[in-house]
């Protein structure tokens, strides 16, 4: 049993924030496989979404990719204690062109689950490129849209065509067909333009020969971009006719849902606790062409063991289990609070 589900099933029992740093104090030292590689293999992307900060004159937009050295050095280092590797993060990753060798590393080092994240418009003409991505072994992909008609769509991501979205639909549902188990995820960030788009009629109307595994459905955060309405109010009293009952509609179809409850919507800047906090400090490891896991990972020469030698990571692990956690805290988290359906 992997981190995570060890994990996944503390929370669900609500076991002591000691026991949960216990368990990966105790896989850290067994040199398991506790870490999540989240990697930006560029610096840019095709759209400019109006709720991202991509759109903001102020972002640096400027397209550097990581090198082959840089890739193979992060892969060697990482890649044989990474539970997950997610492909995208904050950019567009099918403006890199070796995402295929990224897979690759990733089957080589026998990691267990291969996620990308992507708008999928410069996919939705290429089946063979996306056929040959989960050929290699790439378990899920996660489209980003947050329009289910076309007005929608293309005025919250400027540069994207709705016709290129549904050719994407139809080109997951060939790929599906031949790979019954790859998953697909669809991400709709929701604010007060488009909640309407997600009344049940309006979503299913997309979906014609296939229905994404998995559904995340999240509120607008600032981030930086040109959008300016935050009202959760909004919102709120609009939850019921759009998500609630889209949640219904999903759940009957065999859909999962991953979306905040009503009385979730405000649980954007919570405090996080000092077991999530030193959990994620520990295992999540984010990468792109200008940052490695930490500033003071040394690239090419550090690995994830030496790394962590150095820094004394299994003492403070155990520190904090024996309750010396100065400095462990965080003020807040942009992680939202959500229940899965």
């Amino acid at each position: 049993m992997n981190f995570y589900r060890l994990l996944s099933l503390a929370s669900g029992h609500k076991l002591p924030p000691s026991l949960k740093v216990l368990g990966l104090a105790t896989l850290h030292l067994l040199h398991r496989r506790t870490v999540a590689v989240y990697l930006d293999p560029v610096t840019g992307c095709n759209l400019r979404c109006r709720m991202c900060y991509f759109s903001s004159p102020k972002h640096d937009s400027r397209l550097r990719s990581i090198d082959d050295e840089r890739l193979k050095q992060v892969a060697d280092a990482f890649f044989h204690r990474a539970m997950k590797v997610q492909i995208g993060c904050g950019t567009e990753p099918s403006l890199y062109p070796k995402l295929l060798e990224i897979i690759r590393l990733a089957r080589n080092a026998d990691v267990p689950f291969v996620s990308m994240t992507t708008n999928g418009q410069l996919l939705a003409s290429n089946g063979n490129k996306l056929n040959a991505l989960v050929e290699a072994g790439l378990n899920e992909i996660t489209i980003s849209a947050h329009g289910t008609k076309k007005n929608t769509y293309e005025y919250l991501m400027p540069g994207a065509k709705f016709e290129r979205f549904e050719s994407l639909l139809a080109l997951l549902s060939s790929v599906k067909n031949k790979y019954p188990d790859f998953i697909i995820r669809l991400n709709f960030t929701f604010n007060s333009l488009n909640i309407e788009d997600l009344r049940p009629d309006n979503f299913s109307a997309l979906w014609h020969e296939i229905k994404p595994d998995i559904v995340q459905l999240r509120p607008v955060q600032d981030i930086g971009g040109i959008w300016t309405d935050y009202n959760i109010q909004v919102l709120k009293e609009r939850y019921g006719e759009t998500i609630g009952k889209l949640r219904e509609y999903l759940g009957a179809i065999g859909v999962t849902v991953i979306a905040p409850d009503k009385e979730q919507l405000d649980s954007v800047n919570d405090t996080q606790d000092w077991a999530s906090s030193i959990i994620e400090d520990v295992s999540y490891c984010y990468v792109s062409p200008d940052s490695v896991y930490k500033p003071d990972f040394i690239v090419g020469k550090d690995t994830y063991e030496s790394y962590h030698r150095r820094c004394r990571t299994l003492k403070r692990l155990l520190q904090c289990v024996l309750g010396r956690r100065k400095g462990r805290h965080r003020n807040a988290t942009k992680k939202l609070n959500y229940t899965v359906k």
